[in-house]
């Protein structure tokens, strides 16, 4: 059944543990956030964009439903803007620690802290070596860009506390198990309570969407894809197929063991498009075609673009194609023979 709570009214998923449905001004339009009961007070698991349409809505849950009660933790599943955003702001109002793994923090600390000017210059390097025209490069940046926030208003290192994989917290007296992943995004944490059998999936397991798996300037020789099939697979193998899924998008639902075996058969088809298609040199806007055949908005193109390069990666981590450069700086895949 595809229901969701209305936008500032959190709804109740399991004994404790609330869904409240938040508005993002973006394509995909909405974030699932999670309020969970701990004894005296409450625990906020993401934290929604740092938008307007976002803050009010947490206005509205703070005035109805935590009111005077303290928030004891936040914590954030990955760096992403629309799970990370008002996680400081969150984190002043309230008075409490952000957790979240180092892998994230750090990831996002690099972001919101480089210089301005080299990753321009990173950028039109990177767009180039794709083979798209100069004029996409403006774009790519505007894309990737920061925010005009200032430093003090972000998620400091003294606002934090680090998990890791396998840790415990504890949680109304209940048992929550960090679950980490990756290729998404660094170490991406999920929590899993075998006492409710129930996990907050974050971006790592989503009903009926993928999460992007790319390669971008920061991430350019690294293998994204394999770190997030090795990521479905943990999930395949070491979460009970009863386990309620709470995921970041679209509704909660059961059956992950389907769902993780779904994503891996998809992304080993896209490989197998791949593989058949590089019969001469292929550069990755060749490539993006090849996989995502279908006419795509900037932003679109750009996300496709970042996907197709984890492939092209992935196979190129496996010494199955080779990579050059042709005389234009464009990068050119080829199968090894």
């Amino acid at each position: 059944m595809r229901w969701s709570p209305e936008p500032g009214e959190p709804f109740k998923v399991v004994d404790g543990v609330y869904w409240l449905r938040v508005p993002l001004p973006i394509a995909l339009d909405h974030i699932n956030l999670w309020l969970l009961e701990d004894d005296d007070g409450w625990v906020i698991v993401d934290s929604g964009f740092d938008a307007p349409m976002c803050r009010d809505v947490w206005s509205t849950v703070f005035a109805t439903v935590i009111k005077t009660m303290p928030v004891n933790k936040i914590i954030i599943t990955h760096f992403h803007p629309d799970h990370i955003g008002l996680a400081s702001w969150l984190a002043l109002r309230c008075n409490c620690p952000v957790f979240i793994t180092k892998g994230e923090f750090y990831h996002y600390q690099s972001i919101v802290n480089r210089d301005a000017e080299t990753y321009r210059e990173q950028a039109n390097a990177f767009i180039t070596e794709m083979g798209y025209p100069p004029e996409m490069s403006e774009k790519f940046v505007e894309f990737m860009q920061n925010d005009d926030k200032p430093a003090d208003a972000r998620v400091q290192e003294a606002m934090c506390e680090f998990i890791q994989d396998n840790d415990e917290i504890v949680i109304n007296q209940r048992i929550w198990k960090v679950v980490s992943g990756n290729g998404h995004s660094p170490e991406h944490a999920c929590l899993y309570c075998p006492t409710l059998s129930t996990m907050i999936s974050g971006d790592q397991a989503i009903p009926r969407i993928s999460s992007n798996v790319s390669v971008y300037p920061s991430n350019r020789q690294t293998d994204p894809l394999g770190d997030w099939l090795s990521s479905c697979e943990k999930l395949r193998d070491t979460i009970p197929d009863t386990t309620l899924i709470l995921p970041s998008h679209q509704e909660p639902f059961r059956g992950i063991v389907a769902r993780m075996q779904q994503l891996l058969d998809d992304h080993y088809a896209q490989l197998n498009r791949l593989r058949l298609s590089i019969d001469a040199p292929i550069s990755p806007v060749e490539a993006r075609a090849v996989l995502f055949d279908r006419e795509l908005n900037t932003i679109e193109t750009l996300l496709a673009t970042g996907e197709t390069l984890a492939h092209l990666n992935y196979l190129l981590h496996r010494d199955e194609i080779s990579m050059r450069y042709d005389d234009d700086g464009v990068a050119r895949y080829q199968k090894n023979r």
